[in-house]
């Protein structure tokens, strides 16, 4: 497994999404950053990840026609207690205001 460090590595990795996917990722990844800096970015398997204490908490997963944007197995702040299906990855076409606030709120979350 190679692993590269740091925001210029994810963006760089972001950088070879075509449009407007490329936009999204590099605008998930601010938020990202904005919302938990303890956490390193890094690129592992061709993804832009981003943990905390070597143990992944969140990616970004550029496709043809979408980016996703997932959880890792460790944390899960979209899960609901008492439920019997919890979602930990969801596509983006767009990215609009508010959806950009429930990431931000998921990503909080994920690092409190």
């Amino acid at each position: 497994m190679f692993t590269k460090k740091g925001d210029a590595a994810v963006l760089a990795k972001l950088g070879d999404v075509p449009a407007p996917y490329r936009e999204i990722g590099e605008r998930l990844h601010r938020i990202i950053r904005k919302s938990a800096p303890s956490l390193e970015p890094i690129v592992r398997w061709g993804l832009p990840f981003y943990v905390r204490n070597g143990k992944d908490v969140c990616y970004i997963k550029p496709d043809k026609d979408f980016i996703a944007f997932g959880f890792g197995e460790d944390v899960n702040p979209a899960q609901e207690e008492g439920a019997h299906m919890h979602p930990v990855a969801w596509t983006f076409t767009s990215l609009d205001d508010a959806t950009e606030s429930k990431v931000r709120a998921l990503v909080t979350k994920a690092v409190a």
